[in-house]
């Protein structure tokens, strides 16, 4: 389908909303329509993602036109990023064929030494450049050596040493060692060195090119005399090295493939509100499910809402006192475990003031209980001096303390109140299991798929991560 023609598609199902594609609209309307269109809820994340990048008026209104841009912006973006995946997919897929063909070659001639080292096995040195900090006006130049085999730069200018020159050594024990030293035409006449350098074959055994920046120092290790870049890389089993590199690039082939997937499967989660097909093939599943989820809401009241909400009632009042006396203690000791409780108890009081979710009864009830355990610990510290008489109540910090135990003990006898309040709640309502769902529990963790056959086929898992990616490096 052209680009045209997926806009026509876009433009007809915004027809329903509206004829007037350049009328400004809120963004609650669109996000509802979207919903409808989608015969469940439109990923909130993806659409402000949408949103943040539209024209907007002052009071925050877009238009149709508006979020059909940015739509199809989204897609060539997609579209963009996964010719380019492709594109390396096939490199790779041609590498790994390379390796494999190679391998079956060396699986039957290689052969190794008693070091169990490959025959014919080479370090590869590619000197890159180099930073001279010794001093002279002469040309300078890289020696490499190892055993009987030496090896040399061209003379470069000392203001901009580069070479990218390529040496090879042999390599027959492992244990070799590759000397490396600096100099220049003025050292050569004094037969002395601008600084030197080895390297262990060991650092290199996982075969993998490798690039470093390599000291040069005096005889005694001290004084640095340049900094040399280079890539070092030891074959000692060809085998092996082909087999690594295959499973390597493979690994890379199926991360590459799942990218495309995902962002495939992303072009389909921004269209598909936009797909009547789908909408056509799911529409009587929805009204099955619309159907149970009105059944559902119906089962989710309590059976006696009025002895219900007085309940509540006797739990906010005790939550109130709670709070007024947790301030009073806070003059003697630190309550924060106890502030935390009641903030997040005061904030669902007025949020949520029927308290229809046993979700937040077991979590109130949770937090209290870890808040008892906590003063349990604390009376036992602080009421020892009444049990061992030895307390000096005219000594001013034991009135305090006297002061604090008290209305400690009252505190603890709130809370067991509350907690029986919310048992007793929690009693009273018909379905435990069930009855979990509501406003914060949506806020929190999204709302559920009416769709359960494919409730990951709307997720922004990945969406989010690549639709960012896309439209940061592509717009």
């Amino acid at each position: 389908m052209s680009q045209a023609q997926i806009i026509q598609q876009v433009q007809q199902v915004f027809n329903k909303l509206s004829q007037n594609h350049s009328q400004p609209m809120s963004k609650e309307t669109i996000i509802r329509f979207l919903d409808q269109q989608s015969n469940k809820m439109y990923d909130r994340v993806l659409f402000e993602q949408l949103y943040t990048r539209m024209k907007k008026s002052g009071d925050g209104q877009v238009t149709i036109n508006d979020f059909i841009s940015i739509l199809m912006e989204a897609l060539q973006s997609l579209k963009n990023k996964i010719s380019i995946l492709e594109q390396q997919v096939a490199q790779k897929q041609l590498k790994v064929d390379d390796d494999q063909l190679h391998l079956q070659q060396l699986q039957t001639i290689e052969e190794y030494n008693s070091h169990k080292i490959c025959q014919g096995s080479k370090i590869r040195i590619t000197i890159i450049d180099a930073k001279i900090q010794f001093p002279g006006n002469t040309r300078v130049a890289i020696i490499l050596g190892s055993d009987d085999t030496k090896y040399s730069t061209k003379p470069a200018n000392r203001q901009n040493a580069v070479w990218n020159e390529k040496f090879e050594f042999n390599i027959i024990t492992g244990q070799e060692e590759i000397y490396i030293v600096i100099l220049d035409e003025e050292l050569i006449e004094k037969q002395e060195i601008g600084g030197q350098a080895k390297l262990n074959l060991k650092d290199f055994y996982d075969q993998k090119p490798h690039d470093i920046s390599l000291e040069l120092k005096d005889k005694y290790g001290v004084v640095l005399y340049s900094t040399i870049n280079l890539r070092v890389q030891w074959i000692h089993s060809q085998t092996k090295y082909f087999k690594e590199s295959i499973k390597e690039n493979q690994q890379v082939i199926d991360d590459l493939s799942q990218d495309i997937n995902e962002y495939k499967s992303d072009i389909l989660q921004l269209f598909y509100p936009f797909d009547e097909k789908q909408q056509n093939q799911t529409n009587e599943r929805y009204i099955v499910t619309e159907q149970s989820t009105i059944q559902q809401v119906h089962d989710f009241q309590f059976y006696d809402t009025s002895q219900a909400q007085l309940w509540v009632k006797l739990a906010l009042a005790f939550t109130l006192f709670y709070f007024i006396l947790i301030l009073i203690a806070s003059l003697f000791k630190t309550q924060f475990i106890d502030l935390t409780v009641l903030f997040y108890s005061l904030y669902y009081y007025m949020n949520n003031n029927k308290l229809l979710s046993l979700l937040h009864f077991k979590i109130i009830t949770t937090m209290i209980v870890v808040t008892i355990i906590f003063d349990i610990v604390w009376f036992v510290i602080f009421t020892n001096p009444w049990t061992t008489n030895s307390v000096l109540f005219f000594q001013l910090e034991h009135s305090f303390q006297m002061y604090e135990v008290i209305i400690s003990y009252i505190i603890l006898g709130i809370k067991v109140i509350l907690i029986c309040i919310y048992v007793n709640l929690y009693l009273m309502c018909p379905d435990k299991r069930a009855n979990i769902y509501d406003a914060q529990y949506e806020l929190i963790f999204g709302q559920r798929s009416v769709d359960n056959e494919k409730q990951d086929a709307y997720s922004f898992r990945n969406t989010n991560h690549y639709l960012q990616q896309s439209f940061s490096k592509n717009f």
